[in-house]
């Protein structure tokens, strides 16, 4: 549920100037969210009453906001999908829901007395930096009436078209990738054609050949190896809910292999919100004495397009960068392997980052690395455009998988104006990668969390 503040057509996000960004720092891309348990004067009232406010200025200004509705159990609920559990919603707000809005909405502390006009109840909520101690400030608003609709635009929107989605952000847009089954249409949420838009430093053009899938799972002892992408999967998106800060989709997938044999299922929820994808793949093994996986492995990754030639790569690891050009050079061929903990692209065409983490568990009879290839004469189909091109991955391979629920998280970013042809700006990397490392601290009273809204987490608990 919305709340009815955040009322508008995407027309076009406003950018914000470099001052502002370079203000925030890394909080400037953080979104927050504050459990409705530590707003207690707001429980139980009409979500349509309430809104957010932050004092900047002198003056009250209003804030782009939702509530995200949950239940009791901690499940989000969703409203479109064939697998949405809309029903669910009361539309109050409840202890378990979730207030959503940027941290750089947040302003100062209000003087003492000052309450928005028609407002009825008034909660302050503070914002601290961990590591600079810097506050801020919101106001959570619970008017008599409807909060009154205004012409706030979003920062997230989703379309459907050609059987698929069409997502659009302040800083990029990208179309997903749509599978068939025959004349079935299944809608994914993998990255097809991705751009960084020129307001956000980019040219607008599509950098991303494929977000890339791939493994290979062999049964019986490895007597039969069986292949598989993100274009044989069943399954696809089963229930999503647009909102104005940020979108929620839950997916169910599995492949399907020779013979009927079904790989293990897997479910992709995904939170987009501003700058961030915030994904947590669920890996669901069940216990069946016929269902013999000796070993496995997994690749996620993307594959670049011939736009994105000039562009550089780097991560944890190789922090020299290597230049993509779709030839791989003899200091390419050295890329150190070791998991990295981030890896980026960037150049004039705009910058994407990313962390991967792997379960723990994952790892007891397995290992994982990187990986990277920059030559356009070695295809890996099916892709838009043949061959690798700064194809870079992180690689699982696991032996004798047990049964149980397995977690992968993923944290993407793709910031304003990053590329510097001067190299690297590790500072703001570090304050961008605390989003989900080292958050904001949400203060209300006497009670203190620490902000999960930029990290990766379930949506649906996988029944």
């Amino acid at each position: 549920m919305f709340l009815a503040i955040s009322a508008g057509v995407l027309s076009g996000p406003a950018y914000a100037g470099a001052s502002e960004r370079e203000k925030w720092g890394g909080h400037y891309y953080e979104p927050v969210e504050v459990p409705g348990e530590m707003l207690a004067p707001l429980l139980g009232q009409k979500i349509n009453r309430l809104a957010v406010f932050s004092w900047q200025g002198g003056a009250w200004k209003p804030v782009l906001s939702q509530v995200d509705e949950r239940t009791p159990a901690g499940q989000f609920i969703l409203t479109r999908g064939p697998e949405a559990n809309a029903g669910l919603a009361d539309g109050l707000f409840d202890p378990q829901d979730l207030l959503v809005f940027m941290a750089r909405d947040s302003g100062e502390k209000a003087p003492a007395g000052k309450v928005p006009e028609g407002a009825e109840q008034i909660v302050p909520v503070e914002l601290e930096d961990p590591v600079s101690g810097r506050q801020s400030w919101v106001y959570p608003v619970l008017f008599k009436n409807e909060a009154q609709a205004l012409p706030l635009p979003p920062i997230s929107d989703l379309s459907e078209r050609e059987g698929g989605f069409f997502l659009k952000f302040p800083t990029y847009d990208y179309r997903a990738l749509v599978n068939h089954r025959g004349k079935t249409t299944i809608p994914t949420i993998f990255i097809n054609q991705l751009r960084v838009l020129p307001e956000a430093g980019g040219n607008g053009e599509n950098i991303i050949d494929r977000q890339k899938i791939r493994g290979t799972i062999r049964f019986l002892g490895g007597l039969i190896k069986v292949p598989f992408n993100e274009s044989i999967v069943s399954g696809g998106v089963v229930a999503y809910q647009p909102g104005p800060i940020r979108i929620l989709t839950h997916s169910c997938m599995y492949p399907v292999f020779p013979m009927g044999i079904k790989g293990p299922k897997f479910y992709l929820d995904s939170i987009m919100v501003d700058t961030l994808t915030l994904t947590t793949t669920i890996v669901d093994v069940p216990f069946d004495p016929g269902y013999l996986i000796h070993d496995m492995t997994l690749s996620f990754g993307t594959d670049l397009t011939p736009a994105a030639k000039g562009m550089r790569f780097y991560d944890s690891v190789n922090r020299l960068g290597f230049i993509v050009d779709g030839r791989m050079d003899e200091i390419e061929k050295k890329f150190n392997t070791d998991k990295e903990e981030w890896r980026l692209i960037t150049g004039p065409q705009g910058t994407q980052i990313q962390k991967t983490d792997f379960d723990p568990k994952f790892l007891v009879k397995g290992k994982s690395f990187s990986t990277y290839n920059d030559n356009e004469n070695d295809p890996h189909p099916p892709e838009n455009f043949p061959g690798d091109i700064g194809s870079a991955a992180d690689q699982l391979v696991i032996k004798g998988l047990s049964s149980g629920t397995y977690r992968i998280g993923t944290f993407g970013c793709i910031p304003y104006d990053y590329y510097s042809p001067e190299g690297l700006n590790l500072k703001l990397l570090k304050e961008i990668l605390d989003i989900s490392a080292n958050p904001l601290v949400i203060k209300v009273g006497d009670k203190k969390t620490g902000n999960l809204g930029g990290r990766p987490r379930d949506i649906l608990t996988p029944q």
